[in-house]
Protein backbone atom coordinates (compact mmCIF):
# COMPACT_ATOMS: atom_id res chain seq x y z
CA UNK A 1 0.00 0.00 0.00
CA UNK A 2 1.34 3.41 -0.96
CA UNK A 3 1.04 6.50 1.15
CA UNK A 4 -1.66 8.86 -0.12
CA UNK A 5 0.17 11.48 -2.18
CA UNK A 6 -2.25 14.15 -0.94
CA UNK A 7 -0.38 13.94 2.38
CA UNK A 8 3.02 14.81 0.91
CA UNK A 9 2.51 18.60 0.88
CA UNK A 10 1.45 18.39 4.53
CA UNK A 11 4.57 16.40 5.36
CA UNK A 12 6.69 19.04 3.65
CA UNK A 13 4.85 21.76 5.56
CA UNK A 14 5.60 20.03 8.85
CA UNK A 15 9.27 19.84 7.97
CA UNK A 16 9.36 23.49 7.00
CA UNK A 17 7.59 24.51 10.19
CA UNK A 18 10.35 23.17 12.42
CA UNK A 19 12.10 26.12 14.10
CA UNK A 20 15.61 24.80 13.39
CA UNK A 21 15.44 21.58 11.48
CA UNK A 22 19.20 21.35 10.89
CA UNK A 23 20.15 21.78 14.56
CA UNK A 24 19.64 18.16 15.69
CA UNK A 25 21.36 15.32 13.87
CA UNK A 26 19.18 13.44 11.40
CA UNK A 27 20.77 10.29 12.83
CA UNK A 28 18.46 10.69 15.84
CA UNK A 29 15.62 9.45 13.63
CA UNK A 30 17.39 6.09 13.37
CA UNK A 31 19.39 5.88 16.60
CA UNK A 32 16.34 6.43 18.79
CA UNK A 33 13.95 4.30 16.74
CA UNK A 34 11.89 1.60 18.45
CA UNK A 35 10.19 -1.55 17.25
CA UNK A 36 7.45 -3.25 19.26
CA UNK A 37 4.48 -5.44 18.63
CA UNK A 38 2.79 -8.71 19.35
CA UNK A 39 2.23 -12.08 17.74
CA UNK A 40 -1.26 -13.35 18.42
CA UNK A 41 -3.41 -16.40 17.84
CA UNK A 42 -7.18 -16.20 18.31
CA UNK A 43 -9.96 -18.78 18.14
CA UNK A 44 -13.51 -17.35 18.19
CA UNK A 45 -16.61 -19.55 18.04
CA UNK A 46 -20.31 -18.62 18.21
CA UNK A 47 -22.92 -21.36 18.51
CA UNK A 48 -26.63 -20.62 18.11
CA UNK A 49 -29.45 -22.67 19.64
CA UNK A 50 -31.68 -22.30 16.58
CA UNK A 51 -31.23 -22.38 12.81
CA UNK A 52 -28.76 -19.48 12.55
CA UNK A 53 -25.44 -20.59 11.04
CA UNK A 54 -22.75 -21.18 13.66
CA UNK A 55 -19.49 -19.28 13.21
CA UNK A 56 -15.85 -20.03 13.87
CA UNK A 57 -12.49 -18.56 12.87
CA UNK A 58 -8.97 -19.33 14.00
CA UNK A 59 -6.33 -16.78 13.05
CA UNK A 60 -2.62 -16.21 13.52
CA UNK A 61 -0.88 -12.91 12.91
CA UNK A 62 0.12 -9.81 14.76
CA UNK A 63 0.65 -6.09 15.01
CA UNK A 64 4.09 -4.55 14.48
CA UNK A 65 4.90 -0.90 15.22
CA UNK A 66 7.97 1.10 14.08
CA UNK A 67 8.59 4.56 15.53
CA UNK A 68 11.52 6.74 14.55
CA UNK A 69 13.42 8.97 16.93
CA UNK A 70 12.90 12.72 16.86
CA UNK A 71 14.95 15.40 15.10
CA UNK A 72 13.90 18.97 15.90
CA UNK A 73 10.38 17.84 16.67
CA UNK A 74 9.96 15.69 13.55
CA UNK A 75 9.36 11.95 13.81
CA UNK A 76 7.82 9.23 11.67
CA UNK A 77 5.79 6.12 12.36
CA UNK A 78 4.40 3.10 10.61
CA UNK A 79 2.84 -0.20 11.55
CA UNK A 80 1.80 -3.45 9.87
CA UNK A 81 -1.11 -5.77 10.72
CA UNK A 82 -1.76 -9.35 9.71
CA UNK A 83 -4.48 -11.94 10.33
CA UNK A 84 -4.19 -15.33 8.63
CA UNK A 85 -6.72 -18.19 8.74
CA UNK A 86 -5.16 -21.35 10.13
CA UNK A 87 -7.86 -23.62 8.77
CA UNK A 88 -11.30 -23.45 7.19
CA UNK A 89 -14.16 -24.70 9.32
CA UNK A 90 -16.23 -25.77 6.32
CA UNK A 91 -19.34 -26.57 8.34
CA UNK A 92 -19.36 -23.18 10.08
CA UNK A 93 -19.73 -19.62 8.87
CA UNK A 94 -17.12 -16.88 9.02
CA UNK A 95 -16.80 -15.22 12.40
CA UNK A 96 -14.92 -12.07 11.33
CA UNK A 97 -11.34 -12.54 12.52
CA UNK A 98 -10.15 -12.79 8.91
CA UNK A 99 -11.42 -11.77 5.49
CA UNK A 100 -13.77 -13.58 3.17
CA UNK A 101 -17.18 -12.06 3.72
CA UNK A 102 -19.79 -11.01 6.20
CA UNK A 103 -20.11 -12.88 9.54
CA UNK A 104 -22.08 -16.07 9.03
CA UNK A 105 -21.25 -16.43 5.33
CA UNK A 106 -19.79 -19.71 4.06
CA UNK A 107 -17.14 -18.16 1.78
CA UNK A 108 -13.52 -19.21 1.80
CA UNK A 109 -11.56 -17.40 4.49
CA UNK A 110 -8.93 -14.91 3.29
CA UNK A 111 -5.70 -13.55 4.72
CA UNK A 112 -5.51 -9.89 5.71
CA UNK A 113 -2.17 -8.11 5.42
CA UNK A 114 -2.15 -4.34 5.53
CA UNK A 115 -0.14 -1.25 6.33
CA UNK A 116 -1.92 -0.16 9.48
CA UNK A 117 -0.27 3.25 9.92
CA UNK A 118 2.03 5.67 8.10
CA UNK A 119 2.40 9.14 9.49
CA UNK A 120 4.67 12.09 10.21
CA UNK A 121 4.54 13.90 13.56
CA UNK A 122 5.65 17.41 14.47
CA UNK A 123 6.14 18.14 18.17
CA UNK A 124 6.67 21.83 18.96
CA UNK A 125 5.60 24.20 21.76
CA UNK A 126 3.73 21.48 23.71
CA UNK A 127 1.73 20.64 20.58
CA UNK A 128 1.88 17.34 18.71
CA UNK A 129 0.57 17.29 15.11
CA UNK A 130 0.23 13.91 13.39
CA UNK A 131 -0.61 13.66 9.69
CA UNK A 132 -1.40 10.41 7.88
CA UNK A 133 -2.81 6.98 8.73
CA UNK A 134 -2.91 6.49 12.49
CA UNK A 135 -4.71 4.66 15.27
CA UNK A 136 -6.85 6.96 17.44
CA UNK A 137 -7.85 6.70 21.08
CA UNK A 138 -10.84 8.94 21.72
CA UNK A 139 -14.29 8.14 23.16
CA UNK A 140 -16.21 7.80 19.86
CA UNK A 141 -13.34 7.09 17.45
CA UNK A 142 -10.81 4.52 18.64
CA UNK A 143 -9.18 1.15 17.75
CA UNK A 144 -12.44 -0.73 18.45
CA UNK A 145 -10.35 -3.77 19.48
CA UNK A 146 -12.97 -6.52 19.24
CA UNK A 147 -11.31 -8.63 16.53
CA UNK A 148 -7.79 -9.53 15.39
CA UNK A 149 -6.91 -6.15 13.83
CA UNK A 150 -7.94 -2.79 15.31
CA UNK A 151 -9.49 0.09 13.38
CA UNK A 152 -7.18 2.73 11.92
CA UNK A 153 -7.89 6.19 10.49
CA UNK A 154 -6.49 8.65 7.96
CA UNK A 155 -6.31 12.38 8.53
CA UNK A 156 -4.79 14.80 11.03
CA UNK A 157 -4.76 14.80 14.82
CA UNK A 158 -3.51 17.58 17.10
CA UNK A 159 -2.87 17.45 20.85
CA UNK A 160 -1.84 20.50 22.88
CA UNK A 161 -0.67 20.27 26.52
CA UNK A 162 0.37 23.86 27.17
CA UNK A 163 -1.93 24.15 30.20
CA UNK A 164 -1.15 22.05 33.27
CA UNK A 165 -3.40 18.99 33.63
CA UNK A 166 -5.24 19.80 30.39
CA UNK A 167 -4.99 18.12 26.98
CA UNK A 168 -6.80 19.82 24.10
CA UNK A 169 -7.25 17.61 21.03
CA UNK A 170 -8.55 18.15 17.52
CA UNK A 171 -9.25 15.69 14.69
CA UNK A 172 -9.79 15.96 10.93
CA UNK A 173 -10.55 12.42 9.71
CA UNK A 174 -11.52 11.45 6.17
CA UNK A 175 -11.07 7.65 5.96
CA UNK A 176 -10.93 4.50 8.05
CA UNK A 177 -10.16 0.78 7.82
CA UNK A 178 -12.24 -1.68 9.83
CA UNK A 179 -11.33 -5.10 11.21
CA UNK A 180 -11.09 -6.94 7.90
CA UNK A 181 -10.42 -4.22 5.30
CA UNK A 182 -7.20 -4.02 3.29
CA UNK A 183 -7.82 -0.51 1.94
CA UNK A 184 -9.24 2.70 3.31
CA UNK A 185 -12.88 3.71 2.86
CA UNK A 186 -14.48 7.05 3.58
CA UNK A 187 -15.98 7.66 7.01
CA UNK A 188 -19.26 8.24 5.14
CA UNK A 189 -19.18 4.58 4.07
CA UNK A 190 -18.75 3.55 7.69
CA UNK A 191 -21.77 5.52 8.86
CA UNK A 192 -23.86 4.38 5.91
CA UNK A 193 -23.04 0.76 6.71
CA UNK A 194 -23.93 1.23 10.38
CA UNK A 195 -27.30 2.73 9.45
CA UNK A 196 -27.94 -0.12 7.00
CA UNK A 197 -27.42 -2.65 9.81
CA UNK A 198 -30.14 -0.80 11.70
CA UNK A 199 -32.46 -1.12 8.70
CA UNK A 200 -32.05 2.47 7.46
CA UNK A 201 -30.95 2.68 3.81
CA UNK A 202 -29.83 6.21 3.00
CA UNK A 203 -27.03 8.03 1.19
CA UNK A 204 -24.52 9.72 3.48
CA UNK A 205 -22.65 12.85 2.40
CA UNK A 206 -18.93 12.26 1.84
CA UNK A 207 -17.62 14.75 4.39
CA UNK A 208 -14.81 14.49 6.95
CA UNK A 209 -15.39 14.05 10.67
CA UNK A 210 -14.14 16.93 12.80
CA UNK A 211 -13.67 16.62 16.55
CA UNK A 212 -12.57 18.75 19.48
CA UNK A 213 -11.76 17.24 22.87
CA UNK A 214 -10.80 18.43 26.34
CA UNK A 215 -9.32 16.04 28.91
CA UNK A 216 -8.68 17.62 32.30
CA UNK A 217 -7.28 16.27 35.56
CA UNK A 218 -8.88 18.24 38.37
CA UNK A 219 -6.41 19.46 41.03
CA UNK A 220 -8.15 17.84 44.00
CA UNK A 221 -6.28 16.15 46.85
CA UNK A 222 -8.76 13.95 48.70
CA UNK A 223 -10.42 12.72 45.49
CA UNK A 224 -8.87 11.88 42.14
CA UNK A 225 -10.95 13.40 39.38
CA UNK A 226 -10.64 13.40 35.59
CA UNK A 227 -13.12 14.89 33.16
CA UNK A 228 -13.39 14.44 29.40
CA UNK A 229 -15.55 16.41 26.98
CA UNK A 230 -15.53 15.58 23.25
CA UNK A 231 -17.60 16.90 20.37
CA UNK A 232 -17.67 15.21 16.93
CA UNK A 233 -19.36 16.67 13.87
CA UNK A 234 -19.84 15.61 10.26
CA UNK A 235 -21.52 18.14 7.98
CA UNK A 236 -25.00 17.11 6.83
CA UNK A 237 -24.72 13.87 8.83
CA UNK A 238 -24.49 14.10 12.62
CA UNK A 239 -23.23 15.70 15.83
CA UNK A 240 -22.10 13.72 18.85
CA UNK A 241 -21.09 15.10 22.25
CA UNK A 242 -19.61 12.80 24.89
CA UNK A 243 -18.90 13.72 28.52
CA UNK A 244 -17.34 11.46 31.13
CA UNK A 245 -16.25 12.02 34.71
CA UNK A 246 -13.93 9.63 36.54
CA UNK A 247 -13.90 10.02 40.32
CA UNK A 248 -12.06 7.79 42.80
CA UNK A 249 -10.82 7.87 46.36
CA UNK A 250 -9.87 5.82 49.38
CA UNK A 251 -12.25 4.46 52.00
CA UNK A 252 -10.12 2.83 54.64
CA UNK A 253 -8.31 -0.10 53.00
CA UNK A 254 -10.66 0.01 50.01
CA UNK A 255 -10.80 2.24 46.94
CA UNK A 256 -14.11 3.48 45.52
CA UNK A 257 -14.83 4.87 42.07
CA UNK A 258 -17.74 6.52 40.28
CA UNK A 259 -17.82 7.01 36.50
CA UNK A 260 -20.89 8.83 35.15
CA UNK A 261 -21.11 9.60 31.42
CA UNK A 262 -23.47 11.21 28.95
CA UNK A 263 -23.69 10.98 25.14
CA UNK A 264 -25.88 13.25 22.99
CA UNK A 265 -26.35 12.37 19.33
CA UNK A 266 -28.20 14.36 16.65
CA UNK A 267 -28.62 13.77 12.93
CA UNK A 268 -28.27 17.00 10.97
CA UNK A 269 -28.67 18.33 7.44
CA UNK A 270 -29.69 15.77 4.85
CA UNK A 271 -30.10 13.00 7.44
CA UNK A 272 -32.44 14.99 9.66
CA UNK A 273 -35.57 13.40 8.17
CA UNK A 274 -38.31 11.09 9.39
CA UNK A 275 -36.66 7.97 7.93
CA UNK A 276 -33.01 8.58 8.77
CA UNK A 277 -33.22 10.71 11.89
CA UNK A 278 -31.36 9.24 14.83
CA UNK A 279 -31.49 11.91 17.54
CA UNK A 280 -30.95 10.28 20.91
CA UNK A 281 -28.89 10.24 24.09
CA UNK A 282 -27.33 7.77 26.50
CA UNK A 283 -26.72 8.40 30.19
CA UNK A 284 -25.44 6.10 32.89
CA UNK A 285 -22.69 5.25 35.35
CA UNK A 286 -20.32 2.70 36.85
CA UNK A 287 -20.10 2.59 40.66
CA UNK A 288 -17.55 0.29 42.21
CA UNK A 289 -15.23 -0.70 45.01
CA UNK A 290 -11.75 -2.30 44.99
CA UNK A 291 -10.44 -4.23 47.97
CA UNK A 292 -7.66 -6.83 48.38
CA UNK A 293 -7.71 -7.94 44.75
CA UNK A 294 -11.50 -7.75 44.36
CA UNK A 295 -13.20 -5.23 42.08
CA UNK A 296 -17.01 -5.06 42.30
CA UNK A 297 -19.00 -2.80 39.96
CA UNK A 298 -22.67 -2.00 39.38
CA UNK A 299 -23.76 -0.34 36.13
CA UNK A 300 -26.86 1.39 34.84
CA UNK A 301 -27.65 3.07 31.52
CA UNK A 302 -30.68 4.49 29.76
CA UNK A 303 -30.92 5.32 26.05
CA UNK A 304 -33.27 7.78 24.35
CA UNK A 305 -35.66 7.36 21.43
CA UNK A 306 -33.06 6.45 18.79
CA UNK A 307 -30.34 3.83 18.37
CA UNK A 308 -26.76 4.85 19.13
CA UNK A 309 -24.81 5.19 15.87
CA UNK A 310 -21.18 4.36 16.61
CA UNK A 311 -19.35 2.72 13.69
CA UNK A 312 -15.86 3.73 14.83
CA UNK A 313 -15.68 2.46 18.39
CA UNK A 314 -17.29 4.05 21.41
CA UNK A 315 -17.53 4.26 25.18
CA UNK A 316 -21.05 2.99 25.73
CA UNK A 317 -21.85 2.58 29.40
CA UNK A 318 -22.29 -1.21 29.21
CA UNK A 319 -20.14 -3.17 26.77
CA UNK A 320 -20.12 -6.95 27.05
CA UNK A 321 -18.58 -9.68 24.95
CA UNK A 322 -21.56 -9.82 22.57
CA UNK A 323 -24.20 -7.23 23.53
CA UNK A 324 -23.79 -3.51 24.19
CA UNK A 325 -26.18 -0.83 25.42
CA UNK A 326 -27.23 0.83 22.15
CA UNK A 327 -30.93 0.30 21.37
CA UNK A 328 -33.62 2.96 21.41
CA UNK A 329 -35.72 3.22 24.60
CA UNK A 330 -33.46 0.74 26.38
CA UNK A 331 -32.63 0.48 30.09
CA UNK A 332 -29.77 -1.81 31.03
CA UNK A 333 -28.54 -2.99 34.42
CA UNK A 334 -25.24 -4.73 35.03
CA UNK A 335 -22.93 -6.07 37.72
CA UNK A 336 -19.36 -7.30 37.52
CA UNK A 337 -17.09 -9.01 40.03
CA UNK A 338 -13.40 -9.29 39.21
CA UNK A 339 -10.47 -10.74 41.13
CA UNK A 340 -6.71 -10.56 40.62
CA UNK A 341 -4.58 -13.06 42.53
CA UNK A 342 -1.79 -11.59 44.64
CA UNK A 343 1.82 -11.79 43.36
CA UNK A 344 2.69 -13.84 46.43
CA UNK A 345 0.08 -16.51 45.66
CA UNK A 346 0.49 -19.73 43.67
CA UNK A 347 -1.77 -18.21 40.98
CA UNK A 348 0.31 -15.08 40.45
CA UNK A 349 -0.58 -13.59 37.05
CA UNK A 350 -4.16 -14.92 37.00
CA UNK A 351 -7.13 -12.55 36.90
CA UNK A 352 -10.80 -13.31 36.26
CA UNK A 353 -14.22 -11.70 36.19
CA UNK A 354 -17.91 -12.55 36.08
CA UNK A 355 -20.04 -9.97 34.26
CA UNK A 356 -23.85 -9.95 33.98
CA UNK A 357 -26.23 -7.45 32.35
CA UNK A 358 -29.93 -7.27 31.51
CA UNK A 359 -31.22 -5.14 28.63
CA UNK A 360 -34.89 -4.10 28.51
CA UNK A 361 -36.87 -2.12 25.94
CA UNK A 362 -39.54 0.08 27.51
CA UNK A 363 -42.96 -1.50 26.99
CA UNK A 364 -41.75 -4.47 24.90
CA UNK A 365 -40.59 -7.48 26.92
CA UNK A 366 -40.22 -9.50 23.70
CA UNK A 367 -36.99 -7.54 23.09
CA UNK A 368 -35.38 -8.37 26.45
CA UNK A 369 -31.80 -9.70 26.42
CA UNK A 370 -29.52 -10.91 29.18
CA UNK A 371 -25.86 -11.85 28.94
CA UNK A 372 -23.44 -13.53 31.33
CA UNK A 373 -19.68 -13.30 30.65
CA UNK A 374 -16.82 -15.23 32.21
CA UNK A 375 -13.20 -14.28 31.55
CA UNK A 376 -9.90 -15.73 32.81
CA UNK A 377 -6.50 -14.26 31.91
CA UNK A 378 -3.08 -15.68 32.77
CA UNK A 379 -0.03 -13.45 32.43
CA UNK A 380 2.92 -15.81 32.00
CA UNK A 381 5.65 -13.15 32.18
CA UNK A 382 7.11 -14.98 35.19
CA UNK A 383 8.05 -17.79 32.79
CA UNK A 384 8.23 -16.11 29.36
CA UNK A 385 8.40 -12.32 29.14
CA UNK A 386 5.54 -10.97 27.04
CA UNK A 387 3.46 -14.18 26.94
CA UNK A 388 -0.16 -14.27 28.12
CA UNK A 389 -3.28 -16.35 27.44
CA UNK A 390 -6.96 -15.63 27.91
CA UNK A 391 -10.28 -17.49 27.71
CA UNK A 392 -13.73 -15.87 27.52
CA UNK A 393 -17.21 -17.34 27.41
CA UNK A 394 -20.54 -15.56 27.00
CA UNK A 395 -24.08 -16.91 27.32
CA UNK A 396 -26.70 -14.69 25.67
CA UNK A 397 -30.44 -15.23 26.09
CA UNK A 398 -32.98 -13.44 23.86
CA UNK A 399 -36.67 -13.22 24.68
CA UNK A 400 -37.26 -13.66 20.94
CA UNK A 401 -34.65 -15.18 18.65
CA UNK A 402 -31.77 -17.64 18.80
CA UNK A 403 -29.91 -17.83 22.09
CA UNK A 404 -26.17 -18.23 21.68
CA UNK A 405 -22.90 -19.11 23.36
CA UNK A 406 -19.76 -17.24 22.34
CA UNK A 407 -16.32 -18.65 23.24
CA UNK A 408 -13.00 -16.95 22.57
CA UNK A 409 -9.39 -18.00 23.18
CA UNK A 410 -6.41 -15.66 22.92
CA UNK A 411 -2.65 -16.18 22.95
CA UNK A 412 -0.38 -13.10 22.94
CA UNK A 413 3.36 -12.72 22.74
CA UNK A 414 4.44 -9.09 23.10
CA UNK A 415 7.96 -7.86 22.37
CA UNK A 416 9.95 -4.65 22.14
CA UNK A 417 13.32 -3.92 20.54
Amino acid sequence: MKMNTKLLPLVAACLAASPAFAADPIANLFNDATVKGQFQMFDFQRDFDGDTTDRRDTSFGGLFYLRSGEANGISFGTSFASANPIWDANSEGIYGLVGGGAPGSMNERETINRLQEYFVTGNWYDTKITVGAQELRTPMMNPFPLRAIPFTYRGTSIVNKSVDNLAISALYITDYMGWTNESFASVADGIQGELARSGVIVDVEDNPILALGFDYTLPFEAVKAKAGLWHYTMEDVYNQTHFKLNLSGDMGAANWYFKPSYLKQDSIGNLDSSTAQFDTYQAGFHLGMKWQGFDATVKYVTTGEGNIIAPFGDEKVIIQQVVQSSRANEDAYGAQLAYRFAPSSALNGVSAYLNYASYEIDGDSSQDIDETDISVRYDLAEYVEGLSVRARHAIVNYATGDDLADTRFYVYYKFEI
